[in-house]
């Protein structure tokens, strides 16, 4: 047996034989032509062919996914309409006289390497779609370079070198049992993809993978681990804990009709955090406590201009209706560069997470923000609804947005237009800086809520998406539990959100904070469920001696 090491980027355990997928595309092929002409009407073909294949691999990604991990073959077909990539393309048949495959691939390797070496993470990490843009581009001219055996009769645990999202999604869910990579990372398309179709995935493996294909291997997703040719014994712990797994996710099923209250009888809210619209029967079968967070820029990306009042009543309706006995928080739109708003003129930065964003874009362009607030008062006459504000690190930002509310307000009632006129608002603790003056937020507002992600990232001084920043990327840190502390502590309802409210290991002390409300992923909330109604939050304290006192 031969143990590799790499790193899980989704969880599970799958046992199978390996499909190891090559892509050719690498070795593309360059000579002279004698037609330029001809040539760029073989481009042509090709674009709109490739085009109509990423729409189709779009189609196919929001049944098997979600619209917001779909969005990416959008974006490809938008690399492919861009006119530097077109004009690059057209120089190098034109000019150089290079056959189209080889004049898309210099092209592509050119603006990818530029992305690559960018300082910017967010940025840096769209190399991989240029290359991805590009080789639909050359699949469909050299349909043979495809190496995958498609008539396989069995799940296979898929290996390559990288997988890029639209091979991916090329595969056939019910054929896959996993994937396992030499490059990629926790946050790649290709990971994400993995853990919405719950399949394990484990990447950063150093061996060359396609030795390996056809043999018998074990996939640890739990541990980052690859197992080749596994003995009898391995294979039975194995099987028995894949088998374990499965059982506790039936017994997460139980949950299902039980109150959630502690085990000594204090309720807790636990509520569903939505980033679009695809996950609300999510929600609904997993008997979320209404919405604790929706994040309203759904609405607002991939679109050459902002949603109109009428839209996004329409969104916000949609998610407020099946939950509208409970609260709705929406956040308002937390724009950013990084984001691709093109409509707004907001600068490209090296740090975006600790930019120009949330409720700075907001202040600065507040036709948009009043035309939102509007929308979302219009839907409060649907479903209870509460308002929270990104980004927010003062007073003043809080104020200048309750005197927008009372025109909005006041511009809907000269209208005869039905609103809640008493929906809460609250802010986003996401910087230490809002976390300290918690106190002050408080008694402006009417509820807070912690973003634990955001939260951590700018305590740290870390952007949790750097993959050079893993080992370093605590987010059990005491001075992070410690603002949380802070946050509890003030006279008002604490909601928290983000991996740490997901994190079962941390909910006990959450709870024996204060915090009334745990706002979660929808596949979350029946494990976060189980382990509330077995915490005692008079007894059970044993997690707080990792604050200490002060």
């Amino acid at each position: 047996m031969l143990e590799l090491i790499g790193k899980s980027v989704s969880k599970g355990i799958a046992i199978g034989k390996i499909a190891f997928y090559s892509n050719n595309n690498q070795n593309v092929p360059q000579y002279e032509i004698e037609d330029p002409e001809k040539e760029l009407e073989r481009y042509e073909k090709a674009m709109t062919l490739a085009k109509a294949h990423l729409q189709t691999l779009y189609d196919e990604a929001c049944r098997r996914v979600s619209k917001k991990e779909s969005a990416i073959f959008r974006t490809h077909i938008m690399i492919l309409e861009d006119s530097k990539f077109v004009d690059m393309v057209r120089h190098c048949i034109t000019v150089k006289k290079w056959n189209t495959e080889f004049a898309v691939h210099s092209t592509a390797s050119q603006l990818a390497e530029i992305f690559r070496q960018l300082e910017d993470d967010y940025l840096r990490q769209r190399y991989s779609d240029i290359l991805d843009a590009a080789n639909t581009l050359l699949e469909i001219m050299r349909p043979k370079a495809r190496a995958y055996r498609n008539s396989r009769t069995e799940p296979v645990i898929m290996a390559a070198s990288e997988l890029l999202p639209s091979e991916t999604l090329r595969f056939k869910k019910e054929m896959l049992l996993g994937f396992v990579t030499n490059n990629g990372s926790k946050n790649s398309h290709t990971a994400i993809l993995a853990r919405m179709m719950e399949l394990p995935a484990v990447t950063h493996i150093t061996e060359s993978l396609a030795e390996f294909d056809g043999r018998i291997a074990v996939l640890d997703g739990q541990k980052g681990k690859l197992l080749i040719d596994p003995d009898n014994n391995t294979l039975a712990l194995y099987k028995a804990q894949k088998s374990r797994c499965q059982r506790e996710q039936q017994n997460l099923k139980r949950q299902l009709g039980l109150p959630c209250v502690t085990k000594n009888g204090r309720p807790v809210r636990l509520s569903a955090v939505l980033s679009d619209l695809e996950d609300i029967a999510a929600a609904e079968n997993n008997e979320a406590q209404g919405i604790g967070l929706f994040r309203s820029e759904y609405a607002f990306i991939n679109r050459k201009q902002p949603p109109s009042e009428e839209e996004q009543l329409e969104v916000y309706k949609t998610v407020i209706k099946p939950f509208h006995n409970t609260f709705t928080t929406i956040c308002t739109a937390n724009l950013s560069a990084g984001k691709g708003i093109g409509y707004l003129d907001l600068p490209q930065e090296n740090n975006p997470a600790m930019g120009y964003k949330g409720i700075r874009v907001s202040l600065s362009n507040t036709e948009l923000l009043k035309t939102q607030l509007s929308a979302i008062y219009r839907a409060s006459a649907y479903g209870k609804v509460r308002i929270v504000l990104p980004m927010v690190n003062s007073v003043d930002e809080v104020e200048y947005v309750k005197r927008l509310t009372k025109e909005v307000k006041a511009a809907l009632r000269l209208k005869g237009i039905a609103c809640d006129s008493t929906v809460p608002l609250g802010v986003l603790i996401e910087t230490p800086a809002a976390a300290v003056i918690a106190d002050d937020l408080a008694k402006a507002t009417d509820f807070l809520m912690i973003d634990t992600n955001s939260l951590t990232q700018t305590t740290l001084a870390m952007d949790r998406e750097n993959p050079k920043l893993e080992y370093f990327y605590e987010p059990y840190h005491k001075a992070v539990l410690r603002l949380i502390r802070d946050v509890c502590r003030v006279n008002k309802p604490v909601s928290i959100c983000g991996e740490l409210a997901c994190d079962t290991y941390m909910t006990p002390l959450l709870l024996a904070l204060g915090a009334e409300e745990l706002a979660v992923v929808p596949s979350k909330l029946l494990a976060v469920k189980a382990v509330i109604r077995e915490t005692d939050t008079d007894t059970d304290t044993k997690l707080l001696s990792k604050l200490s006192t002060r």
